[in-house]
């Protein structure tokens, strides 16, 4: 079976830049033609359900009750790319933040831009709160973001520091955070790697979806107080955080 699972992914691999091709074309074409974001939001649903699919990977989403009606910030632990595939697949609704060199990737970069997602310039403190800034409006509208609170991928699936920006992002907005854990992922395609899930046939990502996190009362000088207690709220999922420092 690890034969026939090697193949598989390795076979997939090469098929998904043409899927990724396709599906970029696709979410431009129906966001020129309809203009509508149900639309958007199913088109890029399916993306994630096939790319899940595509390698074998379930999902299976815990607490989705405790998203709220109306604009949110998830926050979800970063570990593979997988962790995108699987909230666009099970969640959706919502825009990532992305690194911003994802957006030179040609028509990936142009479907990203179209469908209203965060550029990060990770290195580029000032550049990522105007960023903030401008998408502030559209959270207070009732748009959600999803956004990787550690800033960049994790080599385990263990959670690393986090950083200012999405709750200072959330809290000018006035908007809840809500957490999201996400576990499995790092085993399909840990950060370095480039074939996913070559080993099994099948795996499972979970997805916890945490109660929402108020950011009313707080201003920006109670930031790290904030952001204290939702990385709290997610450490019990982290085992291998029980004996490191936040």
């Amino acid at each position: 079976m690890r034969l026939i699972a090697s193949l598989r992914s390795i076979v997939m691999t090469v098929a998904y830049p043409f899927v990724l091709i396709f599906f970029s074309v696709l979410v431009m074409a129906v966001n020129l033609l309809f203009n509508n974001k149900k639309w958007d939001d199913y088109v890029v649903q399916l993306w994630g359900r096939v790319s899940c699919w595509m390698f074998g990977v379930k999902i299976k989403v815990i607490g989705a009750e405790h998203i709220p009606a109306g604009g949110c910030v998830f926050l979800f632990n970063h570990t593979s790319f997988f962790d995108v595939f699987a909230m666009q697949g099970a969640l959706n609704g919502f825009r990532f933040g992305a690194k911003i060199e994802l957006f030179k990737i040609p028509v990936f970069g142009l479907a990203m831009r179209r469908l209203g997602a965060l550029p990060i310039a990770r290195q580029k403190r000032d550049e990522v709160f105007r960023v903030y800034e401008a998408a502030q409006e559209r959270l207070q509208r009732g748009e959600r973001f999803a956004l990787a609170p550690e800033g960049t991928r994790q080599e385990e699936e263990k959670l690393g520091a986090f950083k200012a920006g999405p709750f200072v992002f959330a809290i000018n907005a006035r908007a809840p955070l809500v957490p999201v854990v996400i576990r499995g992922a790092a085993k399909i395609l840990p950060k370095g790697h480039w074939v996913p899930n070559s080993d099994v046939w099948t795996r499972e990502i979970t997805i916890d979806v945490l109660e929402p996190v108020s950011t009313e009362g707080y201003d920006i000088k109670d930031r790290p107080v904030l952001q204290e207690k939702v990385r709290n709220e997610m450490l019990p999922y982290f085992p291998a955080n029980m004996h490191s420092s936040p």
